[in-house]
């Protein structure tokens, strides 16, 4: 079970990580050909999103990872569920 965490924890923390970074880095004219959806959504919320898809994908491994509040992990899956 442990390996299965891990693996798909990782392949999560690695697709949200990856996608917030785009929506944080990225202006909307460099994201509308992937994302059509970014012209109805102001500037800042665009890059809260992001920053919030970077914080959850730090939230699915380091509180595994260094043991510190492990329940932070499961919250954070949550919260992609609801995202």
């Amino acid at each position: 079970m442990n390996i299965a965490y891990w693996i798909v924890a990782g392949l999560l923390a690695l697709f949200y990580g990856y996608a917030g970074t785009l929506k944080v880095i990225h202006s909307p004219d460099q994201l509308r050909p992937m994302m059509a959806w970014v012209d109805r959504l102001p500037l800042p919320a665009l890059r809260a999103l992001g920053t919030i898809e970077i914080l959850g994908a730090a939230g699915l491994i380091l509180p595994p990872l260094t043991g510190i509040a492990p329940v932070l992990a499961p919250a954070a899956a949550i919260g992609f569920v609801l995202l």
